[in-house]
């Protein structure tokens, strides 16, 4: 029996490893939509997502990086003031200085080149002068580089030193002055100059500009030496006033100004306006900024 029984199980076996060739069940056709679904859904998309394209570099060449632009400061205020015709680099106000005195600075010479360099002392004496002729086409003026020799009977002695320059007709063109504390004996203690920008400056009317109607319109800016009064002043060829202006202002820092001056000519006269300031403390100017114009009836 046991034989039986595995011939019978080895049948079986034989039978279940036969390939068959029958056919498989046809899938019923209402259904074929959704196997197909089916399918695709279980099948990875072929189709990427579409994304916004990220910039790649050329392999050839190395990406280009844009620095962070730096604010635009909006000016609010008057132009900047230029520098200054008259600049003095030493020595700078209240050195204390013995003789002779090392100037240096740049100075827009006048006409011809003239420039002169004077020392006053504290009661208006004359201590020095040096008249000379200097050539430029630097925009910052001549080169200075001058000794002032001085002597004095005091131990001490407050002075001004200032550099003048004129025009063709002798009127002053431009005055700059410091302070200065002379020593007859010692060491010298050279104080820092002031800033390379002029005190004065007019906005209107521009250089050489024409103007009609009997008054002139002035606005601009002033940084005075003192508490005095400043004085605006038109001057024509011969030096007399056609014209001016007193104003006050309030402290030394610099300040903005308006302001009209009245006029009277008969023809066309080449003028020179001025802007001018007394010393406080040793009679005579201070400081002396022009600027020509044209006057018209």
């Amino acid at each position: 029996m046991k034989r039986n029984l595995s011939l019978i199980l080895a049948i079986f076996f034989l039978i279940g490893c036969t390939p068959t060739d029958s056919p498989p069940t046809a899938m019923p056709p209402e259904y074929v939509p959704t196997a197909v679904a089916l399918t695709a859904a279980a099948l990875p998309s072929s189709t990427p997502v579409e994304a916004s394209p990220s910039p790649v570099p050329s392999p050839t060449s190395s990406p280009t990086v844009s620095p962070t632009p730096k604010p635009t400061l909006t000016p609010t205020s008057a132009p900047e003031a230029p520098q200054a015709a008259i600049r003095m680099l030493v020595p700078g106000p209240l050195s204390k200085v013995i003789s002779p005195i090392k100037f240096k600075g740049y100075v827009r010479p006048g006409a011809d080149g003239n420039i002169r360099v004077e020392l006053l002392g504290e009661d208006g004496r004359l201590l020095s002068r040096e008249i000379f002729r200097k050539y430029t086409i630097n925009t910052l003026g001549a080169y200075v580089n001058i000794d002032i020799p001085f002597e004095i009977r005091a131990t001490a002695e407050f002075a001004r030193l200032q550099i003048i320059t004129e025009d063709e007709y002798g009127r002053i063109q431009d005055q700059v002055s410091v302070h200065l504390i002379l020593l007859s004996d010692g060491d010298a203690e050279i104080n820092l100059p002031d800033a390379p920008y002029a005190r004065a400056v007019i906005y209107a009317p521009e250089t050489k500009t024409p103007i009609y109607g009997g008054t002139v319109i002035i606005t601009g800016e002033m940084q005075p030496y003192n508490e005095n009064p400043v004085i605006i002043e038109i001057q024509d060829e011969a030096g007399k006033t056609l014209g001016l202006r007193v104003m006050y202002f309030e402290g030394i820092g610099r300040q903005s100004f308006s302001t009209t001056i009245s006029y009277e000519v008969s023809e066309q006269v080449a003028a020179r306006l001025l802007i001018r300031q007394a010393d406080e403390r040793i009679s005579g100017l201070v400081y002396v900024y022009s600027q020509e114009i044209l006057l018209h009836p």
